[in-house]
């Protein structure tokens, strides 16, 4: 019997892989992007801090204690639970960056912003802050760099979770004859060829986003 074969472009936790296979679809999963830690020094406590990934809130918790003086401004769930687990409480956390810039426009013109981020960040942000003449600075934390990695299998949906996952799934495989469930919008724009369909989250969020793809194909099947 054949069995929609959903692709992952990160390693999922047991329990989202088993709900995957025990719904009747096939899965597979590899590390679409590699992400390393880069060194870097904390610079002094500023108004407001801002964190625009997981891996940048990781990297950054380590020496958290710097932040206790500062207004932290964060994008997704993901980071916000992360910080909240640290008892560093955001001041605001939204969907997607576009939104966190709406925020920022709104407040305090004259206050100092860092941006912890990856080497591979978006320029949306520095350019707003370079025309409004904010006080802005960024420091990478952390790189990302591509697996470069051809799947064998065609998969009938695939699971993207960063623009940087997609670009490098694309960059060595074809989406023609597949479905992308992508976790947010900035993640969808970054998609090149044209797919089967495009499904984005409203709420970016991995465990919606596998039920998003497995709600899907129940409903095909039953179609």
């Amino acid at each position: 019997m054949y069995k929609p074969l959903i692709l992952s472009t990160k390693i999922l936790p047991y329990g989202l892989r088993e709900r995957i296979v025990q719904n009747g679809l096939a899965y597979m999963e590899y590390n679409a992007i590699r992400v390393s830690p880069i060194a870097f020094e904390m610079p002094p406590p500023v108004d407001y801090v801002i964190f625009s990934s997981q891996n940048a809130t990781n990297a950054v918790l380590k020496k958290a204690h710097s932040l206790q003086q500062s207004n932290v401004l964060c994008v997704g769930k993901q980071s916000e639970n992360l910080l909240l687990e640290n008892q560093i409480k955001p001041l605001k956390t939204t969907k997607n960056m576009s939104e966190l810039i709406d925020f920022i426009q709104k407040i305090d013109k004259k206050g100092q912003f860092l941006h912890f981020c990856g080497n591979r960040r978006l320029p949306l942000l520095a350019k707003k802050m370079k025309v409004w003449e904010r006080d802005f600075k960024e420091v990478v934390v952390y790189q990302t760099e591509g697996a470069n990695t051809k799947i064998d299998a065609t998969p009938s949906a695939v699971l993207f979770f960063s623009p940087s996952g997609v670009e490098s799934y694309e960059k060595h495989n074809n989406i023609a004859n597949t479905h992308c469930f992508c976790i947010g919008s900035t993640t969808a724009a970054a998609l090149k060829q044209t797919p089967k369909s495009v499904h984005v989250m409203v709420n970016p969020n991995t465990e919606q986003l596998v039920s998003k793809a497995i709600h899907y194909f129940k409903l095909s099947q039953h179609a």
